[in-house]
C-alpha cells in the first residue's frame, strides 16, 4: 500500500510540474508561426486604380462598365435587297393569279423579303455589362501587359447593335411578326503587349478615329481583330507599326449576277453549264483564307495632336457555286434526291487594298478637352476598311454571319428598299457573245470621309457633332447583270449626328444622341418595273431612304 501511494503522489507531482512549467515540454516541439500578413499595396507606376497582386510584382487594375440605353427609330416597311441584289436572282417573275400580271421579265420580291411598318419595333431597350482586367509588370525590356475585356449584351427591337445576335430574324411571317430580343457574351479584347509586340484580339492597327464620340456607328474603320503586330518608336513623336491581322474579321460578301436565261415564254429559267457545273442560279461565296491581312501605319504624336497614315493589303479569294449545292440539304438539279457536292464552277484569287490618312487636333484654346478629328480612306476589293464597326448589326460575326467585314446595314433599321451587303467583288460576265462568256469576280471601289468635333461647354457638360460620307461603286458588268441575274447597286450613304453628355461624376455619363442617315442606291437591273410592283401590292422602288433615330444612354465606367 505504501508503494502504491508513493507512485500516485509521484505521478501527480510530475503532472503539476508539466502544467505549471509548459516551457520545458514546448521546447521539444516544432514552433508553428503564423505567416506574415501582406497587405494590398497601391501601384502608382501606371496611373490610378492599379494595385500589386499580393506576392507578386504585377500591378492589376479591375474595371468595367454598365450601360443602359433606350432607342427610338422612325419605323418603315422593309424590303430585303440582301436576297436579290447581286445575289444570283433571276430577273423574271411568273404569273400572279388574280392580279393581272402576265409572265415576263422583272424580279418581284417574295413575301419573306417584305416586312410592313406596323410589325416593326419603333423603340427598344439595350443593356451592356463589361468586365476588364489590365495586368502590367515591369521588365528589362519594358512593360509586360495583359488585357482582357468581356462584354455581355442584351437588346430588344429590330436591330440591337453591337453584341446582339440581331439578324432581323422574325419569329413569325415577316409580313406580320415582330423581332425577338437578343442576348450574347463576347470577348471584346484579349491581348498581350511586350517590347513593342502586340498579340491577341485588339483594335486594328489600321484604325484612327474609330467611333470615339458617337453612339451609333459611323463609316470608316473600327475593327476588333486577332493580330500579331510590332510597333517601333523613332523619337520626337514618330512611330511605325507592321501588323498581320485576321482576314476573316475583314471578310465581306461576294456577289453574283450569274443565272440562266429565261425561256421564250418568260416563265422559267433555263439551266446553264459553267465549267461542268449545271444550275439555274449561281451564288458567290468567300473562299478560305490563305494569308492574313497585312496592315501598316506611320504615326506622329505631338502635344497639339496626332497624324496617322495607314495601309492594308487584303486577300480577296472567291468561289462561284451552283445555288443548289449551297442548299440545306444540298441537292443536285439533275437528280433532286442526290446530294450536290460543292465544287466551284469559277474561282478567283486576287488582292484588294485600302489606304487612309487622318489628323486629330487638340482645341484646348477653345475649351479644355476639345478635340477635332478628320480622316479619309479609299479601298478596292477591301470594303471592310470603310465599313464601320465589325462587331455591329446584322452583318457582324457576333450574329454568326461570315461577313464581319461588311459592317452594318446601310440604314440602321434596314428601312425601305434596303440595299445589299456590300461585296469585295461580284461575279459577272464580261462577254456579250455566247452566254455565259468570260465570268470573273470584279472588285468594287469605295471611299469614305469621317469627321468629328467635341466641345466642353463646362467641365461636366460636353457635346459632339460628327458625320461620315461613303460611296461604293461596282463595275458596269456587275451593275448590268450580263449573266442574267439581278444586278447590284451603287451605294451612297451620308450620316450626321450630335449628342449632349452630362458627367456629374467621373466615369458616370447621362447622354442623348440624334442621328440622321440618308442612303441613295441605283436601281438594280432586272428588278420588275414599278407598275408591276404596285400591281402585286408592293411599294414602288425608292432610290432614296431617310432614317431618323435617337438614343438616351446612362452609363457608369469604373
Amino acid at each position: 500500500m505504501r508503494l502504491l501511494k508513493g507512485l500516485l503522489l509521484g505521478s501527480a507531482a510530475s503532472l503539476a510540474v508539466t502544467i505549471l512549467a509548459p516551457g520545458a515540454r514546448a521546447a521539444d516541439l516544432p514552433a508553428a508561426q503564423a505567416a506574415p500578413i501582406e497587405y494590398v499595396r497601391v501601384c502608382d507606376a501606371y496611373g490610378a486604380g492599379f494595385f500589386y497582386i499580393p506576392g507578386t510584382e504585377t500591378c492589376l487594375r479591375i474595371g468595367g462598365l454598365v450601360l443602359g440605353e433606350f432607342r427610338g427609330f422612325s419605323p418603315n416597311y422593309s424590303i430585303g435587297g440582301t436576297g436579290f441584289y447581286g445575289n444570283g436572282a433571276a430577273p423574271f417573275h411568273g404569273a400572279f393569279a388574280g392580279v393581272g400580271v402576265a409572265p415576263g421579265f422583272g424580279f418581284v420580291p417574295s413575301v419573306t423579303q417584305y416586312s410592313n411598318a406596323r410589325s416593326r419595333d419603333a423603340t427598344s431597350f439595350n443593356a451592356l455589362g463589361r468586365a476588364e482586367l489590365d495586368a502590367r509588370t515591369q521588365s528589362p525590356w519594358g512593360t509586360l501587359r495583359a488585357f482582357i475585356r468581356i462584354d455581355s449584351y442584351y437588346g430588344s427591337g429590330g436591330n440591337s447593335a453591337t453584341g446582339s445576335l440581331g439578324s432581323l430574324g422574325n419569329t413569325f411571317n415577316t409580313t406580320a411578326g415582330s423581332s425577338s430580343q437578343r442576348e450574347s457574351t463576347i470577348v471584346n479584347k484579349a491581348f498581350i503587349q511586350f517590347a513593342g509586340l502586340t498579340a491577341g484580339r485588339a483594335q486594328s492597327m489600321f484604325d484612327f478615329y474609330a467611333d470615339a464620340y458617337n453612339y451609333v456607328g459611323l463609316r470608316g474603320s473600327n475593327a476588333t481583330v486577332a493580330l500579331l503586330s510590332y510597333t517601333t518608336t523613332f523619337g520626337s513623336g514618330f512611330s511605325a507599326t507592321l501588323s498581320a491581322e485576321d482576314q476573316a474579321s475583314r471578310r465581306a460578301a461576294i456577289g453574283s449576277t450569274i443565272t440562266g436565261p429565261a425561256n421564250a415564254a418568260g416563265t422559267a429559267v433555263v439551266p446553264v453549264t459553267i465549267n461542268g457545273i449545271t444550275a439555274t442560279s449561281f451564288l458567290g461565296q468567300p473562299a478560305g483564307s490563305r494569308i492574313p491581312d497585312i496592315v501598316g501605319n506611320f504615326r506622329y504624336d505631338q502635344p497639339w495632336g496626332s497624324v496617322q497614315i495607314s495601309a492594308a493589303a487584303h486577300q480577296n479569294n472567291a468561289s462561284l457555286f451552283g445555288a443548289s449545292a449551297l442548299g440545306t440539304p444540298a441537292a443536285s438539279p439533275a437528280l433532286p434526291q442526290t446530294p450536290a457536292y460543292a465544287f466551284p464552277a469559277v474561282t478567283s484569287n486576287n488582292y484588294g487594298f485600302a489606304v487612309q490618312a487622318g489628323i486629330q487636333l487638340n482645341a484646348d484654346f477653345i475649351s479644355p478637352g476639345d478635340k477635332f478629328w478628320l480622316q479619309a480612306a479609299y479601298e478596292q476589293g477591301a470594303f471592310g476598311y470603310i465599313a464601320g464597326t465589325n462587331l455591329g448589326f446584322n452583318y457582324g460575326a457576333v450574329n454568326q454571319n461570315r461577313y464581319a467585314g461588311s459592317g452594318f446595314t446601310p440604314s440602321d433599321y434596314s428601312a425601305g428598299w434596303n440595299a445589299q451587303p456590300n461585296s469585295d467583288c461580284v461575279f459577272a460576265s464580261s462577254t456579250l457573245g455566247t452566254f455565259p462568256g468570260s465570268v470573273s469576280c470584279q472588285q468594287q471601289t469605295g471611299w469614305d470621309i469621317t469627321g468629328a468635333y467635341k466641345h466642353y461647354w463646362i467641365p461636366t457638360l460636353a457635346s459632339a457633332v460628327y458625320g461620315s460620307y461613303m460611296a461604293v461603286n461596282y463595275s458596269g458588268d456587275a451593275l448590268a447583270g450580263f449573266g442574267g441575274g439581278v444586278g447590284i447597286s451603287n451605294i451612297k450613304e451620308g450620316r450626321v449626328g450630335t449628342n449632349l453628355v452630362w458627367t456629374p461624376l467621373k466615369g458616370f455619363d447621362i447622354g442623348a444622341e440624334f442621328m440622321y442617315v440618308h442612303v441613295n442606291q441605283s436601281r438594280p437591273v432586272g428588278l420588275a418595273p414599278d407598275v408591276v410592283l404596285a400591281t402585286v401590292g408592293l411599294p414602288t422602288f425608292q432610290p432614296n431612304t431617310n432614317q431618323y433615330e435617337g438614343r438616351i444612354r446612362v452609363q457608369r465606367a469604373f
